[in-house]
């Protein structure tokens, strides 16, 4: 069933709030002319939208109904389908593309990318940041680096890679911990069994007790105190709710009996926590005197996980559905005349805060490397039209683009068009009704796509030029018998080089093949694998610079004896790292493959050039999966064969 705009804010988007009327009680008074506002940002991890009591969730979250029927709600608010992006762009105003810090998790955030932290340092505040950094590793201390080598100590040829560390970014304090899913009471890292990642500053802490977020909230809290006599920008990202899912006795004893699941009643738990935090941290704002100036923003990275609730929306964390990137969010400064009940519907979202906020504290932006995040201050304040037009994302198989009307998916060979405005719930596509804007959505998210350089693995790559073969030395001799037609599950996977690659967002993959004469011409196809995962490329992801999608195993364009370069597009997987690359054989028909390959190689978007297979030596040939249709397999390096 469609739900439109106004049903969902009916329904739950700003449950028992009332309905701002534009005119002079929703306009701004000045700005105070003694001292510029505090700034307070509370970042929720993995907090759906239906996660919230107030938009009709199951878990009582009585500190943030409160918070957000005292401020603006921000109804239209966009982040990132997964963490590490959403926070990356919070931070510098960029697009995550641009950054090399996604669209998946991870990425060393680069100092030279200019941060909020560091504007509003430059404007006269003091900087704090307290809780999951999760854009970088942890720094390179003796101490850390011996915690390191004890927990991976059954794995020696494990290295450390130093991260910079929050305080490099302009933060004056910080006590965080670097990495992603870490124990909620050890933080401890890698599912539970890596390092401890806790740290003030560069000191590394190991020896810290007690519940993440609690720590969290006494930190931030005694930031708070020590900064009352002076603008403070105070960058609060809870470790809450993100797995695992860990709760304290006392708040699962909170839990009404009722929830007998035990996952739901720890994520309640858990839930509760996060609400408890923010409203020790916003009683503390009242305590000291400061709400009246202070702008407080909360939002969430992300929609939830299938344990929390992200209702009405469709889908949630790891997906571009409204219920992965439409997070629950609301901005208040009582003194700028930002109070609630209000809403605000515009389009915004995590890029448009740093200039937003910049400008509430009259503060300049730097210039520097291009900011794709626009302020909203004017019509926050005026409640006027958004300037935002759109957000875009790439994801796994598609990319997004999302409008306040519309919103287009493209995937390899089809298009899916939403209507925003009747069907928040993309409950119905209606792309076939509505040619020319799908036309136009395209022509859209095409140009974003160029100026981003991204090189997803659904599209064909972007090209300065043709690419040609140009095998010459060794190449790599793959030959097979296939005895009998084998369905998909009988697939024969070959590997045939490693390399532990750290995808960017404009990485194309570059081989030369050629079919020889008495070879099957079609049937198989190279593609990266992650170690203990399936082909990367699939049915709806690796599709070459003709269009074609590899995994039906397209024949050379010239036919057997001829040599042809192949260009496919892995940015979509950045900055996950591919360490496997091999070949996967499965014809219609029985007969034998023999084929070529050379100049296996990952082209960066600055034009440099990282080896995979390009002579013998480069070899690491083993059976992925094995296959009862196939025999007599053999990977080889032999001189280019004469044509």
């Amino acid at each position: 069933m469609n739900v439109t705009r106004r049903e969902f804010v009916r329904r739950g988007a700003v449950a028992g709030l009332a309905c701002w009327v534009a005119g002079s009680r929703g306009r701004a008074s000045a700005a105070p002319e003694d001292r510029p506002p505090n700034v307070l940002v509370l970042l929720a991890d993995d907090f759906g939208w239906g996660d919230m009591s107030l938009h009709r969730g199951p878990t009582p979250t009585p500190h943030l109904d409160r918070f957000f029927r005292e401020s603006v709600e921000l109804t239209t608010f966009m982040s990132c389908p997964v963490c590490s992006p959403t926070r990356a762009g919070f931070l510098t105003g960029r697009h995550h593309l641009r950054l090399r810090a996604g669209p998946k998790t991870g990425g060393e955030l680069d100092t030279g990318e200019t941060t909020i932290a560091e504007t509003f340092k430059a404007g006269g505040y003091a900087t704090g940041v307290f809780g999951k950094w999760h854009n970088g590793n942890d720094p390179d201390t003796p101490a850390f680096r011996a915690a390191f080598q004890e927990a991976f100590k059954s794995m020696p040829n494990k290295h450390h890679t130093g991260g910079h560390g929050a305080n490099a970014h302009g933060f004056d304090e910080a006590w965080v911990y670097y990495g992603g899913g870490a124990d909620h009471f050890t933080r401890r890292t890698v599912k539970g069994r890596g390092p401890i990642s806790w740290w003030h500053n560069r000191e590394f802490r190991p020896q810290d007790q007690g519940y993440t977020d609690d720590l969290v909230t006494r930190h931030a809290i005694a930031f708070l105190r020590a900064h009352r006599a002076e603008p403070f920008f105070c960058y609060v990202p809870f470790h809450l709710v993100h797995a695992p899912l860990q709760a304290k006795p006392d708040l699962l004893a909170r839990v009404p009996a009722a929830v007998t699941d035990k996952d739901k009643r720890t994520y309640a738990a858990m839930v509760m926590a996060l609400d408890d935090n923010v409203g020790a941290i916003l009683g503390e704002v009242d305590r000291l005197g400061v709400a009246e100036n202070t702008v407080v923003v909360f939002f969430s990275d992300n929609g939830a996980t299938t344990v929390g609730n992200n209702r009405p929306l469709r889908g949630g964390k790891h997906s571009t559905f409204e219920g992965g990137v439409h997070s629950p969010a609301a901005i208040r400064w009582p003194k700028g005349g930002l109070a609630g009940p209000r809403r605000y519907d515009g389009l915004l979202g995590h890029l448009d805060l740093y200039p937003t906020l910049a400008a509430m504290a009259g503060i300049e932006c730097p210039a520097g490397r291009p900011r794709d995040g626009k302020s909203l201050w004017p019509a926050l304040r005026d409640g006027g039209p958004s300037p935002v037009d759109d957000y875009c994302w790439v994801w796994d198989d598609h990319d997004v683009i999302r409008t306040a009307d519309w919103k287009l998916t493209r995937y390899a060979e089809r298009v899916e068009l939403f209507d925003m405005r009747h069907d928040l719930v993309e409950s119905s596509d209606v792309a076939s009704a509505n040619a020319a804007v799908v036309e136009a959505l395209t022509a859209r998210l095409q140009a974003w796509r160029r100026s981003t350089g991204v090189q997803p693995m659904h599209l064909p790559p972007l090209l300065d030029a043709e690419a040609k073969a140009a095998p010459e030395g060794e190449v790599l001799e793959v030959r097979a018998v296939q005895t009998r037609p084998a369905p998909p599950k009988e697939a024969l996977q070959l590997m045939f080089a490693f390399r532990d690659l750290r995808v960017r967002p404009g990485d194309v993959v570059e081989l030369d093949l050629c079919v020889a004469p008495d070879g099957l011409t079609e049937g198989f196809y190279y593609t990266p694998v992650r170690r203990g995962k399936p082909p990367l490329f699939n049915a709806r992801r690796g599709v070459d610079q003709f269009g074609r999608v590899q995994v039906r195993g397209p024949a050379p364009r010239g036919g057997a004896g001829i040599w042809e370069r192949r260009v496919l597009g892995i940015g979509a997987e950045a900055p996950t790292a591919l360490n496997l690359h091999g070949l996967v054989l499965r014809a219609r028909k029985p007969g034998t493959f023999h084929l070529y390959l050379d100049n296996v190689c990952v082209r960066r978007a600055d034009g440099a050039v990282v080896p995979i297979w390009t002579e013998g030596s480069h070899t690491r040939f083993r059976i992925l999966a094995e296959s009862p249709a196939f025999k007599d397999v053999s990977v080889r390096a032999v001189p280019v064969p004469k044509a």
